[in-house]
């Protein structure tokens, strides 16, 4: 081969390296492949495509994946604590058991994800769509849920203490058995959504739209729960504030 074909060969080469998307790990490049499952926290993935891609166990803990293209990822136990995923697609994606505590969802399109047992403590998801996602067990504890939509979701047994719900579409979501200690739901709608043996003592639902369409058979409240005029929840016994107490210190 002459030594032209080999230059062009070489700066074809280079060119390729310098313009391949690329990622940061302990500040060491990161080759761009449809898994990775080692530490790449605090990297720059703003808008990247990683479409199909295996996280499961990786620790992208405070990345920057704004607007990224994250459907169908396989994420099982992936760290995403104080990640920006702000606006990022995230549909159908498998986030079972995944950190996500401190993490931007705001906009963030989470439509039948599958998320059961994800740790969701103090995360925004101020206008996110999770319809049909099932997230059972999950921890929204002090989440910001505003103007976010959950309808059809399964979010049995999670814990929602402190969580906030303002305006949030919550039609036809299961809240079944859930905590919702001090939880603000102020003009959400609840048409149709079903919080059976749901424990909402402090909670307030002064204002939320559909109460009566709602299914709050063996749910209990308390003495500073509020609800809408006329209605009324039964008072927890010392038995269901201790399940309360129980699941809220896992």
């Amino acid at each position: 081969m002459d030594k032209l074909n080999l230059r062009l060969i070489s700066l074809a080469g280079a060119f390729a390296a310098f313009t391949a998307p690329g990622a940061l790990a302990q500040g060491q490049p990161v080759a761009w492949s449809p898994s990775y499952v080692g530490t790449c926290a605090t990297c720059e993935l703003s808008g990247r495509n990683l479409t199909g891609w295996t996280l499961s166990g990786a620790n992208y803990s405070e990345a920057k994946l704004d607007y990224s293209v994250m459907r169908g990822v396989q994420a099982v136990g992936v760290n995403f604590e104080g990640a920006n995923l702000t606006g990022a697609d995230m549909r159908g994606a498998v986030l079972t058991n995944a950190k996500l505590a401190d993490g931007v969802f705001a906009g963030t399109r989470l439509q039948e994800i599958k998320a059961s047992g994800a740790d969701l403590r103090r995360a925004l998801l101020h206008g996110a769509s999770l319809q049909d996602a099932v997230m059972i067990g999950a921890n929204f504890e002090d989440a910001e849920l505003i103007i976010a939509r959950l309808e059809n979701a399964d979010l049995s047994t999670a814990n929602f203490k402190g969580a906030v719900f303002d305006r949030a579409n919550l039609r036809g979501t299961v809240f079944n058995g859930a905590i919702f200690t001090d939880a603000r739901m102020s003009g959400a709608d609840i048409t149709g959504a079903s919080f059976r043996d749901a424990r909402l003592p402090g909670a307030n639902l002064q204002t939320v739209k559909g109460f009566d369409e709602a299914d709050f058979e063996g749910a209990c409240g308390s003495l500073t729960t509020r609800l809408p005029p006329a209605a009324s929840l039964p008072l927890c016994t010392n038995a269901q504030l201790a399940a309360n107490f129980s699941s809220d210190s896992n």
